[in-house]
């Protein structure tokens, strides 16, 4: 029992208070694009970057669709970016989508599509497709069957 008291004592010994230990953050990120594009990278981006700051770092497929993410879409760090290839059939844009549309999917029934429209009300939107896999009905197989179908 006299271990204890002589050890914490040992370590306030080898303490300095007089140097605090100071974070600092960083001022970069790293986001990682892949999908249409020439080459699958990791980028430095400055914090907080938006899709639109970042376009001109992307080295793009021809056949990427440059569109199919929102411009003011703001990128976290490890973040990764899909650029998704132009379709010949429209993609479902999950953040706007109807309840309509949503039913409209392979695996997606009403209420599915209702559990969507609910989560999107109370999160907001979607950050990238494969964050419907927190929808109760929604795992991985069930999304293997729709997601060629959906955008962002």
């Amino acid at each position: 029992m006299k271990i204890y008291p002589v050890f914490f004592l040992f370590m306030l010994v080898a303490c300095d208070p007089n140097t605090p230990y100071i974070i600092s953050p960083s001022a970069t990120m790293n986001v990682y694009i892949s999908g249409a594009v020439n080459t699958e990278q990791w980028i430095k981006v400055p914090n907080f970057s938006t899709y639109e700051e970042i376009f001109h770092l992307i080295d793009f497929d021809v056949n990427a669709d440059e569109n199919a993410i929102h411009p003011s879409q703001i990128f976290r760090h490890n973040d990764i970016i899909e650029i998704p290839f132009i379709k010949d059939t429209p993609c479902i844009a999950i953040n706007t989508a109807t309840f309509e549309e949503l039913i409209t999917l392979n695996g997606v029934g009403e209420v599915t599509a209702k559990r969507i429209l609910d989560y999107r009300t109370s999160y907001g939107f979607f950050r990238s497709l494969e964050d419907l896999m927190q929808i109760k009905g929604i795992k991985e197989k069930t999304f293997d069957k729709f997601k060629h179908q959906i955008c962002l």
